[in-house]
């Protein structure tokens, strides 16, 4: 054991993960809803290792020549071969701020603007703010110990800085998580100190882990853009109690939000408008949103990301609304209901980005130039209102003005400001051609 040759090292990761976003991780049943949240013993929330594990194994690319070692260290099952993974994951049990509550989906008719029948569901979320434990270690041996040391010093960047997203409707801004309070433990199993350490599950005394993170291959155009509410806005939440009024605006924990699926329902119909007009194969609208063949409802997963928005705190008051009956100008028995619409203390000459919708999120995956110019497109459309979002848009709701937009694509960095200046501008003509792209298409 102690010649130094081939000795099963470990390594320890452990740190609190928790939830930037609502989360969906469900269970397959729908007891409480149409689709439940997954619950232990306790009946409370966790995130399986299996799930945390596949999720990691798929961001995390690494180029072709390192394709062997990934093999090793996440494991693998090929013909008649396969090898355990060199990792190890406990599944992450909920340990705060533990909040179940659910919310209400829909599918909205492009045609008409209005609800599909039948097409009304519920499903159990995970509030954000949710803390989970995290506990991961690995094996070294003297073989493979560099890249190991690197692949978790990876997976500690890579949560870290938020980029991993867990559970289902992860395109719809749900299950986006983040690392914190993270701690690194390294055993020395050439030491008998540190194997005693390891079997008594000491963690005392936190290792200085200055290992290099591998650079991740990957290919994404993002949007994150800033921008002022300009009127009033209403994503429906409906409450069962008789004294309240018949729909307010949706909440995350206190906070007032658009929701993902309901920015990214408006941006997908405005995109298939957009292609509609120009021409263009729906091809590029499901390659994005993804799709579901009614013949065989074979599904496939877009590869386009909506994020949640928190918005600042705007003012809510109630409005009774009535129905009229267009024949004879009076109003319709029984047509008498309350909304709860938010309202903001328009201010275009301020510049206080605390009064602004910040962090409108738009990332795409693996993006083709064509993609890149449609998605410029949309936010040309929500930058100078004509793209509204959220319910009521019938009496002036959603709409917004641009206020500043950040758009990275290939490790570049282009700033749009008030006034459709773009920083740098020899980027001008670069975007230009993203939209070129989506007009040359299939030409």
């Amino acid at each position: 054991m102690t010649d130094g040759r081939n000795v099963l090292n470990r390594i320890v990761l452990k740190g609190t993960i928790e939830l930037l976003s609502p989360a969906l991780i469900g269970c397959g049943k729908s007891e409480r809803s149409d689709i439940d949240v997954l619950l232990d013993a306790d009946g409370k929330p966790f995130i399986p290792a299996s799930s945390f594990i596949g999720v990691l194994k798929h961001y995390i690319k690494l180029d072709k020549e390192r394709s062997h070692s990934m093999d090793k260290f996440w494991g693998y099952a090929k013909d008649n071969s396969g090898r355990q993974s060199a990792i190890k994951c406990s599944d992450l049990s909920c340990t705060k701020n533990i909040q179940i509550v659910v919310r209400d989906g829909i599918r909205i008719d492009n045609k008409t603007g209005i609800v599909e029948a039948g097409a009304k569901y519920d499903y159990e979320i995970i509030e954000r703010g949710a803390e989970f434990s995290l506990y991961m270690e690995t094996v070294c041996s003297d073989n493979d110990d560099t890249f190991n040391k690197r692949m978790i010093a990876t997976i500690k960047d890579v949560l870290e800085n938020g980029n991993i997203q867990i559970g289902a409707k992860t395109n719809n801004g749900l299950g986006k998580i983040r690392l914190k309070d993270a701690a690194v433990f390294t055993f020395d199993f050439n030491r008998k100190k540190d194997v005693l350490k390891w079997l008594k599950r000491d963690f005392s005394s936190p290792a200085s882990f200055n290992e290099t993170p591998f650079e991740i291959r990957s290919k994404t155009f993002s949007i994150n853009a800033m921008f002022d509410l300009k009127s009033s806005f209403i994503i429906r939440s409906y409450s069962a109690d008789p004294e309240k009024p018949d729909a307010v605006s949706i909440r995350s924990n206190d906070d007032f939000i658009i929701t993902g699926s309901s920015l990214k329902g408006a941006i997908r119909a405005r995109s298939e408008k957009i292609l509609n007009t120009l021409e263009k194969p729906q091809e590029i609208l499901f390659s994005l949103f993804g799709n579901v063949n009614e013949d065989t409802k074979e599904r496939t997963k877009g590869r386009i990301r909506i994020d949640e928005v928190v918005l600042p705190k705007y003012i809510a008051e109630l409005q009774t609304r009535i129905k009229i009956d267009r024949f004879t100008g009076g109003t319709i028995e029984s047509a008498l209901f309350e909304t709860m619409p938010l309202f903001n203390q328009y201010n275009p000459e301020s510049d206080n980005p605390s009064e602004k919708v910040r962090n409108v999120r738009i990332t795409i995956t693996d993006y083709e130039p064509c993609e890149a110019g449609l998605m410029l497109l949309i936010l040309k459309d929500l930058w100078t209102g004509d793209l509204a979002v959220g319910g009521e848009k019938g009496v002036g709701r959603g709409t917004f003005e641009g206020f500043r937009a950040e758009i990275e694509w290939n490790g570049k960095n282009v700033t749009i400001d008030k006034n459709l200046s773009v920083t740098p501008p020899e980027s001008k003509p670069e975007l230009e051609n993203f939209v070129k792209e989506l007009a040359d298409y299939g030409i």
